[in-house]
């Protein structure tokens, strides 16, 4: 007895060494954790004796399981063979099939539809896998140091941000875009799907995460505090990017928006999403 009960004693301590631990944020999914992690959303359930239709909680602790980096053992990781695409209100088949350069008979025969099948908001599309070259990326030129000066005029917080319900506050300047107040901490989303093409620190606007959309915008989220995706990552609407930061001045929680056509600027709250 006293065998079996050091045997099992032991076993957590050696496990512990091939896991990690996460703590459930506001806006978590399965989903969006097994991405952040790279691995399955099996794998995840499995680990943490759950099935995909458990409900997550804020503050709740997860076991998030990899394998050792040399276990020559391991699968490789599968290709991509199609993205997802959520249905907005006022799509057509048309339109998504332009998008993503294919013909409707070739997005309605991905998806296994009938040529009088109709879209629906909300609904769940496969299109076209995304290969975008990141080696080189073309980035949108913004002016070092954050020369951001603040307007007066606030924007409309009902659309969708990539935070929650934000008091919105347009720049003016060599940079044109938003400020999104946050909670502290808050999982910052994508509001449009793309590939992931720079993390990192960028002439003094902190952490930054660029995305590029597959119609040629690109998102740059500024001044977050963490980041969850890497360079070559392709994210959809709604994946977390990682948390709002802290203004180092005014010592409050928020993050900045910048939204370009190419190389021009655009209004974020007229940028696509979804």
């Amino acid at each position: 007895m006293l065998m079996i009960f050091s045997f099992l004693a032991a076993f957590p301590a050696a496990s512990a060494q091939n896991a990690v631990t996460y703590t459930v944020a506001k806006g978590d999914t399965l989903y969006a954790i097994s991405r952040k992690y790279g691995i399955s959303v099996e794998d995840l359930c499995a680990a943490n004796n759950m099935n995909k239709s458990n409900v997550l909680w804020v503050g709740q602790r997860l076991t998030i399981p990899h394998q050792d980096e040399d276990d020559s053992s391991a699968a490789p990781a599968l290709k991509r063979q199609y993205d997802t695409y959520t249905v907005q209100k006022g799509d057509t088949f048309y339109h998504i099939a332009t998008v993503n350069d294919i013909s409707v008979e070739q997005l309605k025969s991905l998806n296994n539809l009938s040529a009088d099948s109709i879209l629906l908001a909300g609904q769940k599309l496969r299109i076209p896998v995304s290969i975008v070259d990141t080696s080189a990326p073309d980035l949108p030129d913004l002016p070092s140091n954050d020369p951001r000066v603040y307007s007066s005029k606030e924007g409309d917080s009902s659309l969708t941000w990539p935070v929650e319900h934000p008091v919105v506050t347009y720049t003016k300047g060599k940079v044109s875009g938003v400020q999104l107040s946050a909670m502290q901490g808050e999982t910052v989303k994508t509001i449009r799907a793309g590939t992931v093409m720079y993390t990192g620190n960028y002439r003094g606007y902190g952490q930054v995460v660029f995305v590029q959309s597959k119609a040629g915008y690109t998102y740059a989220y500024t001044g977050l505090g963490s980041i969850w995706v890497k360079k070559g990552d392709y994210v959809v609407f709604g994946d977390s990017l990682g948390t709002a930061g802290t203004d180092g001045i005014k010592g409050t929680s928020q993050i900045s928006l910048m939204v370009f056509n190419k190389s021009t600027p655009i209004d974020p709250a007229k940028a696509p999403r979804g």
